[in-house]
Parts: structure tokens; C-alpha cells; sequence
């Protein structure tokens, strides 16, 4: 559900547009609920998680939202036994990283509930973390887990890249009646320009990417703050007549394969980014649900499909040596070009 066009709209960053989405889906059904790391801000500036929670517990009280011990695996257990009380909670685990102390109850409980219990019905979990690549944060804050979470059956993994993106695909998110895990990024959260955002209500639908930059020469397929290195590269292409075309995915499960093949089928080339390690990563399935999905084209492209991603080390405390192991925009650039060059 889009909103209008003549909407009225404000200017916000990606905080205040999930700020936004949390007030509207809290006062629209009682039942959203929240707890976690670091949700209550009080008087604190500096407080709250990604400051995207200040006000709420002013508005909406102890009842329904809460400061919980740092047990990550707590957090989830409890938020799996509130959603089948009748509530829908929004769990937050502070970074990427730290879902690795919940891993069982996310990856085996929530991912598995719906087929697994005698009598499965809806399991409406929210799972909220923050991707902190760019701040040489280290391993535990800047790992992007989405490759783990795709391979549990019964998870939704979304990834979005801008504030409007966040604000529609969070309030979708919540009113799912199934597990989602939703990641938002260092980069895009601190953003200084804002987007306008309508008053208006807007979903955004799962399993619908969004083409970021129309071009014709090589399809860069990627996700979250990756989106914003690509369209960055993809302006650094254009000086150099290569006209590169950006797919944000915003969802991987459910992932808009046919969008990718549209753009592939017109470019000839395909490159997929990602800020997680290569091995394994989440570039691998993109390339084979294409080649599945339209073998066809696999068959007709220029040059074989190619995927940047991290290094396979975990990351360190050092923001020149991160800068080294993940890829840049300069990186991008470099990958889309010479892939162009090899279609010649």
C-alpha cells in the first residue's frame, strides 16, 4: 500500500523514520510490544537503540516497552512466548553480532516454530539489529549474519538501504505473522541527509526490489549500506561512460528474483556486492536463484556473474584495515568496469 502522491510529507533521517513506524504501529494495536538492549532513552541523549526509541517509553509506558539485561538469548525466549500469549513483540538484539548469543532460539525456535509445534499458527516476532560495518566496531558489532538467517526455513530477512524503505518495511514487518529479522545499517542510520517521508500511511511489501539507478552496461545487485556504495560507484562509472544499473534486493527471503533477471536479461552483466565474507555469503544464492530462475540468460551473458564481497576473516578494530578487507566504492567501481570490459 503506497501512499498518495499529494501526501503530505516530512523530512527524516532513518532514525526518526523507524522512530515514526514504532508510534504508528504502537498506538495502532495494543498488542506491539518491545523489549531489549538499550530501548529505554529517558532523559539520556545518547540513550536508546540507534536513538530510533527516544519518547516511546514516555508515550507508551513500562507496560509496553523495556530495558532488558544484556541475555541475548532472554530477549528472544521471552519475546517467542509473548507472540504466542497474543502479543506481537519487537525484539531488539543490539548488533549483528550479538545475535550469535540467541542464535538457537532465532535460527531453531522462531525459524522452525511454524511446522515444528502440534498446533503452529502465527508467531508474530520482530527481530531488530544493527550492521555497525564502517566504525571498526570489530567482529561481534560488525558482523552481517544475513547468509545465517536465510538458511533457517521460516525467517524473513530484510535489509533496507534508505529511511523511506525502513519505515514502510518495518511497519510491513510488524504486522507479519511470522518471524522477520530486520537489519538496519550503520551508514544508512547516520545518514545527515533526510528523505521525505509522507504522513500518510505506506507499506512496503516483501520481495519487492527496487531498481536505485536505471543503466544499461552491468546490473550491480546489493543490499543495505552496500546500496549506498554502489550508487556512489555507479556515479563514478557514469564519468567514465559506463552506465551501471543498482538493484537494492531490500528483502532477501523473500528475495525478487525477477526483477534481477529483468535487468540482467538487459545489461548482459551481472555483478552482486555485499559487506558480509565472501564464503558462503549471500552473493552465491542471488547468482543461482538467476541462473535457475532464467537459464537463458545465464547463457547469453557478455561474462560470467561475479560477486564482491569482505574478506574471509572476521573484521578488526581498525577502520584503514577495515577499509581494506570490505569492499569501497572505489572497489565497486573497479569490479563493475572491469567486468564490462571483459563483456567487450
Amino acid at each position: 500500500m503506497a501512499a498518495s502522491p499529494e501526501a503530505k510529507v516530512r523530512m527524516l533521517d532513518s532514525g526518526e523514520a523507524i522512530n515514526a513506524a514504532f508510534r504508528e504501529e504502537m498506538r495502532r494495536d495494543e498488542r506491539v510490544v518491545m523489549w531489549g538492549e538499550d530501548v529505554i532513552t529517558m532523559e539520556s541523549p545518547t540513550a536508546g537503540a540507534d536513538l530510533c526509541t527516544r519518547g516511546l517509553f514516555e508515550e507508551f509506558g513500562g507496560d509496553r516497552i523495556r530495558d532488558t539485561p544484556v541475555v541475548e538469548a532472554a530477549i528472544i525466549e521471552t519475546a517467542i512466548g509473548a507472540a504466542l500469549a497474543g502479543l506481537r513483540p519487537i525484539a531488539h538484539v543490539m548488533t549483528g553480532g550479538f545475535q550469535m548469543g540467541c542464535f538457537d532460539p532465532i535460527f531453531a525456535r522462531l525459524g522452525t516454530a511454524y511446522q515444528e509445534w502440534k498446533h503452529p499458527g502465527a508467531l508474530p516476532v520482530v527481530v531488530m539489529a544493527s550492521v555497525l560495518g564502517g566504525a571498526a566496531k570489530g567482529a561481534d558489532h560488525a558482523l552481517s549474519p544475513e547468509a545465517l538467517f536465510m538458511h533457517s526455513p521460516g525467517l524473513k530477512v530484510v535489509m533496507p538501504s534508505t529511511a523511506y524503505d525502513t519505515k514502510g518495511l518495518l511497519k510491513t514487518a510488524i504486522r507479519d505473522d511470522f518471524p522477520v529479522m530486520f537489519y538496519t545499517h550503520r551508514e544508512v542510520m547516520i545518514r545527515e541527509e533526510k528523505e521525505a517521508i509522507p504522513d500518510e500511511e505506506y507499506l512496503i511489501p516483501f520481495g519487492q526490489a527496487d531498481v536505485k539507478r536505471r543503466g544499461e552496461d552491468v546490473t550491480i545487485v546489493t543490499w543495505s549500506g552496500m546500496v549506498l556504495r554502489a550508487l556512489a560507484a555507479a556515479e563514478e562509472l557514469a564519468g567514465e561512460g559506463i552506465r551501471a544499473e543498482v538493484v537494492d534486493l531490500r528483502t532477501l527471503v523473500p528475495m525478487d528474483v525477477d526483477t534481477i533477471v529483468t535487468s540482467v536479461r538487459k545489461t548482459g552483466a551481472l555483478l552482486i556486492v555485499h559487506e558480509a565474507m565472501k564464503r558462503a555469503g549471500a552473493a552465491g544464492e542471488v547468482a543461482m536463484r538467476v541462473a535457475e530462475a532464467a537459464p537463458d540468460v545465464v547463457r547469453t551473458l557478455k561474462a560470467p556473474i561475479r560477486r564482491l564481497a569482505a574478506k574471509n576473516v572476521a573484521l578488526p578494530t581498525s577502520l584503514r584495515i577495515e577499509r581494506r578487507l570490505v569492499p569501497q566504492v572505489g572497489d565497486i567501481a573497479q569490479a563493475a568496469q572491469d567486468l564490462v570490459q571483459e563483456s567487450m
